[in-house]
């Protein structure tokens, strides 16, 4: 049966406001034992911290005007916490702040977040994360996303750093960026957006991690690749820097944009695989190429191929109407 958990604290205090009178109100809720938190925002954001001991808390924070338009909901009901905003009338405005506190377990929580508006911002914990926000901001900072997370959002950005990213985690934004520095990628990562830019630093890929922009560029610097990788964008550049030739094969493509890759060592074991359409794409590369053909996939294509020593790793570069640039 679902029963209202403890309010540790309630506190009201009435500021001035130019159209009115505004409540600033701060709230606290403990709970205990829970693997499961589902939050149903409006415009509220959204901080989630680890806890000092073995309770959880829930710390609300709101300057709402008129205060009767917004009432906070927190229940828990067995194993599962319940956060909810509700809010009423059409002529409401103010703030509202989120802050759960997780204490650590054995077996991490599951977090469902809904919001419309709101940002969420997570550090220090370990849970998996479902998320869909239509305009919040995303930060990300030494969490440890548990299996099968996915965070969406339609126009918010995504920083994540000093962190591991476990298997077939999901993350897609339609208009925002993603800032991505000192990550390990476990297999399946996928991070995408529709027009933003994707930069990604000093990070571990494993196997099958795909970065890729529909309009954005896709920037990777000193990354090491322990898998195959696969970073895309339709009309951005495809932009790779490294130190030395990675040691697993990877693809970059761009329809319609320049395809870099910039190495300071390449050693003496690759295979370089230069692809672009015959009418529109260019080529430029430093080393003589050891074979040159073409193919049709809806329109003629020339491929050039450098391979040295072994031949691996395999490294492909594809642009439609850009450019392919590799530089030592």
């Amino acid at each position: 049966m679902r029963k209202c958990i403890m309010l540790v604290t309630l506190v009201f205090v009435l500021v001035g406001c130019v159209s009115g009178m505004a409540w600033s109100e701060f709230e606290e809720w403990e709970f205990s034992a829970v693997t499961r938190i589902k939050v149903d925002g409006v415009s509220g954001d959204i901080i989630i911290r680890p806890a000092d001991g073995n309770a959880g808390l829930v710390e609300l924070r709101a300057d709402v005007y008129p205060r009767r338009s917004f009432r906070p909901e927190v229940e828990q009901d067995g194993n599962t916490l319940y956060v909810k905003e509700k809010w009423r009338g059409e002529s409401s405005s103010g703030d509202v702040e989120w802050t759960i506190y997780l204490p650590e377990r054995a077996e991490p929580p599951r977090i469902w977040i809904s919001n419309a508006s709101g940002d969420l911002d997570c550090r220090s914990i370990t849970a998996r994360i479902d998320l869909e926000t239509a305009s919040g901001d995303i930060v990300l900072s030494r969490v440890k996303l548990e299996e099968g997370s996915e965070l969406n959002t339609a126009s918010g950005d995504f920083v994540i750093e000093n962190m591991t990213v476990t298997e077939w985690a999901e993350f897609s934004t339609a208009s925002g960026d993603f800032e991505l520095e000192d990550l390990t990628m476990e297999e399946g990562c996928r991070f995408s957006t529709a027009s933003g830019n994707i930069k990604c630093r000093d990070c571990r890929c494993m196997e099958d991690v795909e970065l890729s922009s529909a309009s954005g560029d896709v920037i990777i610097r000193d990354t090491e690749l322990l898998g195959f990788s696969e970073f895309s964008s339709a009309s951005g550049d495809v932009s790779l820097y490294f130190g030395h030739l990675p040691k697993h094969d990877l693809s970059a493509s761009s329809a319609s944009g320049k395809v870099l890759l910039e190495v300071a060592d390449f050693g003496d074991d690759f295979t370089l695989i230069l692809i672009r359409r015959e009418d529109r794409g260019r080529i430029s590369c430093p080393f003589d190429y050891t074979s040159e053909e073409t193919f049709e996939d809806y329109h003629i294509y020339e491929r050039k191929t450098v391979k040295r020593g072994s031949g691996w790793p395999e490294i492909e570069l594809r642009t439609a109407s850009g450019k392919v640039i590799v530089r030592d």
